[in-house]
């Protein structure tokens, strides 16, 4: 799974002007948590330091679905440059003379208070989106960093292109993997005690019948098949050989959860005559940005 590494930014301090007026008190939101509102089409990202009562927030439009809202197809990382004009996409540092919240930058009419004491406006400069996509089955069995297909991890042990731990059928028999793992995760069913749980395993009544191809009514769920008033389906009844070629998958579903870094190139912040220039501000990570289901329906190979 994808994860970002943390990242530093470098707090600044200017001294008063020859008027007394402070310019930047501190700039530093090193420990500040990067929040957004907005959508589909603005996007306002914003960390604000309370305890100096000051914001950065970055605002773009963009098209993109950079959350990926009522997605239904696999879903891949991307990273997104977004030139800053001052108009549609810019970069704003504040200073205040009160609190704020969250809601001075979600509210579609910003509050009239606080006021603002210093602004300073980034016209220029690339804002870059960075998407990291977190996956899960939501199985229960722990990922672990192997490729070895009868792991939780990248491998893939039944060939269908979606990496073992978050594909919600690992073994591509066509009964979901928290079906057959059972109530408890760390000790799997194993119906022919053949030593492979039958969550890894494709055919799980070792009667050399796939588990898949002993669906026989067409809707592609072993579950269901049962021979002859049998108690239990044909696909765990080692007496029943019956084999009907089933040569697709079923749907598959897995979580997402979307965490966005930003990072700022370029940029210059202009108040007036005095500037705040910065060649690369890593604006930070907003873990959780977003999250949601995907249903696929794998190709058979």
């Amino acid at each position: 799974m994808r994860k970002f590494f943390g990242f530093i930014l470098i707090a600044l301090s200017f001294n008063s002007c020859d008027d007394g007026d402070i310019i930047v008190d501190t700039f530093d939101f090193d420990d500040v948590a990067l929040d957004h509102c907005g959508g589909p089409e603005t996007y306002v990202f914003f960390k604000i330091n309370t305890g100096v009562n000051e914001s950065i927030s970055l605002r773009i439009n963009t098209t993109e679905d950079i959350f990926f809202e009522n997605e239904e197809t696999v879903l891949e990382d991307y990273t997104l440059d977004i030139p800053l004009n001052g108009t549609t996409n810019f970069v704003n540092y504040r200073l205040y003379d009160d609190a704020i919240s969250g809601n001075y930058f979600c509210n579609s009419v910003p509050p009239t208070s606080p006021n603002v004491v210093e602004n300073y406006l980034a016209s220029s400069g690339v804002a870059t989106l960075i998407s990291g996509l977190d996956y899960d089955d939501n199985d229960g069995i722990p990922t672990v960093e192997s490729s070895d297909p009868m792991m939780e991890g990248t491998g893939d042990l039944d060939g269908d292109g979606i990496p073992n731990f978050y594909d919600s059928d690992d073994d591509g028999d066509n009964i979901p993997t928290v079906i057959e793992i059972g109530s408890d995760p760390k000790n799997p069913i194993n119906s022919d005690d053949d030593k492979i749980p039958d969550y890894l395993d494709n055919d799980d009544d070792n009667d050399g019948v796939l588990t898949r191809n002993e669906s026989k009514d067409g809707n592609l769920d072993p579950r269901d098949d049962f021979s002859n008033g049998g108690a239990i389906p044909d696909y765990l009844n080692p007496n029943v050989k019956e084999k009907v070629i089933n040569d697709a998958y079923i749907e598959h579903t897995y979580n997402f959860v979307n965490n966005i870094r930003i990072v700022l190139t370029r940029l210059v912040l202009k108040n007036g005559d005095v500037e705040i220039i910065r060649e690369t501000l890593n604006l930070g990570i907003e873990e959780n940005a977003s999250s949601g289901n995907v249903s696929v329906t794998p190709d058979f190979n």
